[in-house]
């Protein structure tokens, strides 16, 4: 169910069942440090990105399936606390019949996935969503989740979560440590870094002056020199290439398949309208 801004804001104050995946170190998007500085208010809100927009908008679509295979579904449950932990999970819709919750999820719609979906009717979904919807089990006291998701390349398609007392136990564990050492004690979380997309937003008081490590500045600089070099080495390999290549469109390069540099049209839809070639490998077999 999509959230209110209300809403929103009010997860600054608890754990959300998104939050947990990043926290146990299981978002591949996420860290456990970057949601500490989330939940202090320490960095600006990011506009939503076209998936996060899909989730939201195909959602309905996605329950509709869901309600189709299971039973009527009420998609307003509202927001629900895990008793004696400091998480608040909004779930998307809870089977009448059994009072299940239901997490509805989209996924590959915009291209390949860090993540792997495996057969339908299984529980072989990722373990940010296995977390998730344990977070939604220990909300509503159920022993089982389903998850239906509109998956690129195999349309909709259903999962069902069992309940795992000990993941409940280790969400439970690390969300109450997570609150009341990182988030109220304002201690950062150990062996966790924010990711780069999250720094650039945190929010900077003006002419403040502070002090940085110069090893960090020298790790950095050192980053920066060897992309430079790499993307020399890079733009030198690939006119060898071409060069190699002379006035053919492609050409066998033994073992490694063949290499081709085909014109290729990109359509006025995505940008103004032109032709380029690309340079691509092609593996044997493929």
């Amino acid at each position: 169910m999509p959230i209110t801004e209300t809403e929103r804001l009010e997860r600054k104050h608890h754990i959300g069942g998104s939050d947990m995946p990043a926290i146990l170190g299981l978002d591949p998007w996420s860290s456990a440090e970057d949601v500490r500085l989330q939940k202090l208010g320490r960095v600006i809100d990011k506009p939503a990105s076209d998936a996060m927009n899909a989730g939201t908008w195909l959602e309905g679509g996605v329950l509709a399936f869901a309600a189709e295979r299971l039973g009527e579904i009420n998609t307003h449950p509202g927001p629900k606390a895990v008793a004696g932990t400091p998480i608040v999970v909004n779930t998307d819709g809870l089977l009448l019949a059994t009072g299940d919750p239901i997490e509805a999820k989209t996924a590959k719609l915009f291209g390949p996935s860090k993540e792997d979906w495996g057969d339908e009717g299984t529980d072989q979904v990722p373990s940010r969503v296995i977390i998730q919807a344990t977070a939604h089990m220990m909300a509503w006291d159920r022993p089982l989740c389903h998850v239906p998701v509109l998956m690129g390349g195999r349309g909709f398609i259903m999962y069902e979560i069992p309940r795992n007392i000990q993941i409940c136990e280790i969400i439970a564990t690390k969300a109450r440590d997570f609150w009341e050492k990182n988030v109220l004690g304002d201690t950062p979380v150990e062996n966790s870094a924010a990711t780069l997309e999250v720094v650039k937003r945190l929010k900077h008081e003006p002419e403040k002056v502070g002090i940085v490590d110069p090893i960090i500045i020298r790790a950095w600089l050192a980053a920066k020199e060897d992309l430079k070099a790499a993307a020399e080495r890079a733009e030198k390999n690939t006119a060898a290439v071409l060069a190699a290549l002379g006035s053919a469109e492609a050409a066998s390069c033994g073992d490694l398949g063949a290499i081709t540099y085909f014109m290729e049209t990109r359509k006025e839809h995505v940008c103004k309208a032109s032709t380029f070639r690309v340079l691509r490998l092609k593996p044997k077999g493929l």
